[in-house]
């Protein structure tokens, strides 16, 4: 028998933004969570039998049984006609149902069969222990036991509260952990005197006396007949606990839940919105319940001194106030559960750290109120939602109320210091209450973790549990199949860098559900490597497309509004020590073949920032001037009036801006670049051709407006109209790469290629729905084009893809099972409530095919493999970006470097190391003893220093900023040159004394950066010493401890000037 663990960590209604919201305000957005140390991370794809988006209740089903079932169900799958119908009671108007089959083919779930094979098992909930995430792996529940006469929650299934907790109670379960007081007890029984939290019989009684949630026995008195050792708070769990004789545990540490996402006052309830918990001094959590980390190391101490711990352990753990809070739009409350989370998690590790053979997986089943956070001042703004770009006095912009400490409007979030000490504030965005099919990643670590497929499907964590716990191989679901990148036949190769702007799982989602139905696969879903990624800037925590850019491009962190310049205007220094050059102009220099593709216009920061270096992202004309002269073979996007000079019309119908009088286009085909300008044209290149610019709008080859906009203005998505009046023929971003791969496979040095698909992010800012389903699905061509090369042409190519925000913050959303289904047409204006309070309930206009506007044209979903899907609606949560759920993803050549979360530097490091070589960014802290390194230091420095002269000469001495190789002007130390460089980099501020003189001087000057000396001999920029002399063999310059003395001419006593370093330290703020 395997005496292997399994610990099933369910964070209900839970997203990566919702980590992010903990990692910020816990660790700061350098931070890590215990959920970040998990070792793999995969996209998990939640539909139901019968609809798109999980249920609580339907999803814990699928998680215990591994089988996809209708979204009512409880334990019992639907029966159906001939024609796939569910059959429906007559009489009471109820689903026909009958015996649920597991994917093991017997009728137990995974935990009863745990139980049956004499493992140790467990159960733990911050909810009522009834909670599908834990009640549906021990209960079954079926239509046929629901009241006739139930209404309400009570009329569901999952409602029958009382009977799943007799269930739980009696289904052999060592560890049983959670609330529901009232779910053990009958009307009007007194609570254990224990239950210091519970009040008196009548306290209970007024939240409830119905049958769904009172039984008609004393289940405590069951449990401890049963031989259940009874608490009831989180100290009479440390007890039992630290008691060896005590192997089966019930823990009772509510009247309901252990999370306050109702209120329960003399006036009746109040919902646990942010404002009601801050006006009645409610805690989101009942003080003294303990957590579910808390309750998880409990049950993992217990579960080690049972005699059974050598036959294994089955451990399933459910957060449900993530779900609850996130369902009311509290933020502070969906905060807190998020932290208890990941503290379970923490628990999770330090267990697997005493049994490695021990899988740890954890994944939600749908998103809980689409949380996404940006930046913002003191206190909470507002996100401007979902317009028409129509001049609409019936139908106005929606201002999304944003959430900060204690609702909205209040004080803004602050997250812990980032690595440079800068603290950010931030406030928190909602889509609207209900569940939606969101952007969810399962993570996993420990044994068999690295065999998730890539991308989970809900029936997977069925799987990789069972066959964890028992070594049994269970059949796959019949999705499409993943088909692995050959192995390579070199440690260094191709690049193909694409960056799908302002894309998330859920924008993905959107188009797997219409172009394929839920169970097809996209190009991005069957790519080897996935990580959750984190794109901070240097002072910001949302990734602006310019300075996400330059992070690709350089390998660090760079100010928001960047474009290939610091904050005190310098060129960026790469992360392989080299100022002002990127990746792809190292590549370029390597002799390496190139190519630059967007189907916005080519000076868009996703390519523009790759080759050219502006004060202001605005300038397009320099940008675009910077690419055409970069050296760069292959241009291909859109952007022809930044070509042209003002007072020129283009083959677009548009003029020109450029003042400097300049025809770039004329000037590249001058230089040997093939110029071509639809799709025709670059399908008809000649043989031959190694240099192409390709030209296919005036400025993007989409319409970045709302879809109301377009329908009014003639346009689609993508293209535009010719001066004749004819349509434009622009290629899609994959017919350019498809076009550009075989010129640059000609180069036996290998290539890199940057590519953009722009429209997914400035569509989504206008949170135009229809628009941004074509984009995606342009984008995905993109990556198949990018992995059909790998698999057929050569697989020494690295493909790595990945956002920098996530535009919009869309999420999909379906009305069942609890209310109807979607018409086709929805006649009457349609919005989602969202992020309500105290006093409103504010509304969120949703959209449909066309719009928001109504008669509205609700999406259809493509069949799954079970069936019709029924139609959809979206939701978003503001215009702007966000900081987002973005999950990275590679395939090919080093594709295994892509850890399960990443910095945004990292996608640098991984296309580095594929160029380069593994080696190639191990630069050396310092190359000369001369430089000065203040890269420790976050702000100014204040430095004392002693300075005494033996010399005839007055030599002065300044200094000059440089990188850890003394690099400066891109010029290094020994190259011809180098010196005039320093001449022309010499920081202001001098150090001179009289000869035979000592004096001490206090300098102030900016951290975070290496210095080098430079001495001007007897004054003159044209006779200098520094390091440049010690390449050329005759060094004027010598230090030793903090002590830097410098030599004018050739006597060799080094004492023509003398600098002792006395103090260095950051300048108090």
């Amino acid at each position: 028998m395997a005496g292997n663990h399994v610990i099933f960590i369910h964070p209900d209604g839970s997203s990566p933004s919702d980590f992010t919201f903990a990692r910020l305000v816990t660790e700061g957005p350098d931070g890590r969570l215990n959920w970040d140390n998990l070792d793999e991370a995969r996209v998990y794809l939640g539909h139901m039998e019968d609809q798109l988006t999980g249920t609580s209740n339907g999803g814990a089903v699928t998680h215990a049984t591994g089988v996809k079932v209708y979204a009512e169900s409880f334990g019992f799958e639907v029966q159906r006609d001939a024609d796939g119908n569910p059959i429906v009671d007559e009489e009471t108007g109820r689903f026909v149902e009958e015996e649920l089959v597991a994917l093991s083919g017997t009728n137990q779930t995974i935990m009863q069969e745990a139980v049956a094979a004499g493992k140790v098992t467990a159960l733990i909930n911050a909810g009522v222990i009834a909670e599908p995430g834990t009640g549906a792996f021990v209960a079954e529940v079926g239509q046929a036991d629901v009241p006739a006469d139930a209404t309400g929650f009570g009329a569901f299934p999952r409602g029958q509260f009382s009977d799943i907790t007799r269930q739980v109670v009696e289904s052999g379960v060592d560890i049983i952990l959670g609330g529901g007081l009232i779910n053990y007890l009958p009307a009007g029984t007194e609570p254990p005197a224990g239950a210091v939290y519970a009040g008196s019989a009548a306290d209970l009684d007024v939240i409830s006396t119905a049958s769904n949630i009172r039984p008609d026995t004393n289940l405590i008195e069951l449990a401890e007949s049963l031989g259940y050792t009874v608490v009831y708070t989180a100290d009479q769990l440390a007890a039992v606990a630290d008691d060896e004789s005590v192997t089966k545990v019930l823990g009772i540490f509510a009247n309901e839940d252990t999370f306050n996402d109702s209120i329960q006052t003399p006036e009746g309830r109040l919902p646990g919105y942010d404002e009601n918990l801050a006006n009645t001094g409610t805690p989101a959590y009942v003080p003294s319940a303990p957590t579910v980390g808390e309750m998880l190391v409990a049950a993992q101490t217990i579960a080690e001194r049972n005699p059974n711990f050598d036959n294994g352990s089955f451990m399933v753990v459910e957060e449900e106030g993530v779900d609850n809070f996130g369902n009311i739009n509290s933020a502070s409350g969906k905060l807190e559960a998020m932290i208890r989370t990941d503290k379970a998690i923490g628990a999770a590790l330090n267990f697997y750290e005493r049994n490695p053979n021990t899988l740890i997986i954890t994944a939600a089943d749908s998103e809980a109120g689409g949380l996404q956070i940006d930046d913002t001042g003191e206190t909470a703004g507002t996100f401007r939602t979902n317009p028409t770009g129509l001049d609409l006095t019936a139908v106005p912009d929606f201002f999304n109320p944003g959430d900060g400490q204690q609702g909205v409007g209040t004080d803004a979030f602050v997250a812990q210091p980032a690595a440079n000490g800068n603290v950010y504030n931030f406030d928190v965005a909602w889509a609207g209450t209900p569940d939606f099919a969101g952007a969810i990643v399962t993570k996993a670590h420990g044994l068999n973790a690295d065999k998730l497929p890539a991308t989970v499907d809900n029936t997977d964590i069925y799987r990789a549990m069972y066959e964890t716990l028992f070594e049994v191989d269970l059949p796959d679901r019949e999705v499409p199949e993943f088909i692995p990148a050959p192995e390579p036949t070199q440690d260094t190769g191709n690049v193909i860098f694409f960056h799908p702007d302002g894309t998330s799982p859920t924008s993905y989602g959107l188009a797997r559900f219409v172009s394929q139905g839920p169970d097809g696969r996209l190009n991005y879903d069957l790519m080897s490597d996935s990580g959750v990624y984190l794109g901070h800037m240097e002072d910001q925590i949302v990734g602006t497309s310019n300075s996400g850019a330059v992070t690709h491009a350089f390998g660090v962190k760079a100010p928001a509004g960047s474009f290939g310049l610091d904050a005190d205007g310098n060129s960026v220094t790469s992360a392989s020590g080299k100022p002002g050059v990127t990746i792809l102009e190292e590549a370029i220099a390597a002799g390496k073949a190139t190519a630059v593709i967007n189907s916005g216009f080519i000076a868009e920061p996703g390519t523009g920032a790759f080759l050219a270096e502006v004060e202001s992202r605005g300038d397009v004309a320099a940008i675009t001037e910077q690419i055409v002269e970069s050296g760069v073979d292959i241009i291909l996007g859109g952007g022809e009036i930044h070509y042209l000079p003002v007072g020129m019309v283009g083959r677009f119908g548009e003029e020109g801006i450029r003042e400097d009088g300049r025809n770039l286009i004329e000037e590249a085909a001058a230089n040997g670049y093939t110029v071509v300008y639809d799709l025709a044209e670059l399908q008809s290149i000649p043989a031959g051709t190694t240099k192409l610019l390709g030209v296919f709008a005036a400025e993007d080859t989409y319409n970045d407006n709302p879809e109301e906009l377009n329908q009014f203005l003639g346009l689609d998505n993508y293209g535009q109209f010719l001066p004749d009046g004819s349509p434009t023929n622009q290629p899609t971003v994959a017919q350019m790469l498809e076009a550009a791969l075989p010129i640059l496979a000609q180069d036996p040095d290998g290539f890199m290629v940057v590519a953009e698909e722009e429209a997914t992010d400035n569509l989504g800012n206008d949170n135009n729905s229809r628009g941004i389903i074509e984009a995606n699905l342009r984008a995905d061509a993109t990556l198949g084009v990018a992995m059909d090369f790998i698999r057929n042409q050569n697989p020494n190519t690295l493909l790595v893809t990945a956002a920098d925000s996530e535009a919009g913050g869309v999420q999909v959303w379906q009305p069942t099972p609890f209310g109807p289904a979607l018409p086709d047409v929805i006649d009457t204006v349609t919005t989602l409530p969202v992020n309500p309070t105290d006093t409103e309930t504010f509304r969120n206009p949703v959209d449909g095919t066309e719009g928001r506007l109504f008669p509205l044209d609700t999406f259809a979903a493509q069949p799954s493999l079970d069936g019709e899907m029924g139609n959809f609606i979206t939701a978003w949560a503001g215009l702007t970006d966000f900081s987002g759920n973005i999950v990275a993803k590679s395939y090919g050549l080093n594709s295994d470097l892509l850890p399960s979360t990443l910095d945004n530097t990292f996608i640098y490091e991984m296309m580095y190391r594929t160029l380069f070589g593994d080696d190639a960014l191990e630069v050396p802290d310092v190359a000369f003893d001369e430089i000065l390194d203040l890269t420790g230091f976050d702000g100014d420095v204040a430095i004392n220093v002693t300075v005494e002269r033996e010399a005839e000469f007055n030599n002065i001495l300044r200094f000059y900023e440089t990188d850890a190789q003394g690099g400066v002007g891109g010029l290094l130390p020994g190259e011809a040159g180098y010196e005039a460089a320093v001449a022309a980099n010499l920081l202001d501020g001098e150090l001179f004394v009289e000869n035979n003189i000592m004096t001490d001087v206090d300098l102030t000057t900016a951290g975070g950066k290496y210095y080098a000396p430079a001495l001007l001999i007897n004054g003159s920029l044209s006779d200098l010493a520094t390091i440049d002399d010690a390449v050329l063999g005759s060094g004027r310059i010598q230090r030793e401890g903090n002590v830097l003395s410098f030599e004018d001419f050739t006597d060799n006593d080094f004492n023509d000037l003398v600098v002792t370093l006395n103090s260095v330290e950051l300048v108090a703020v």
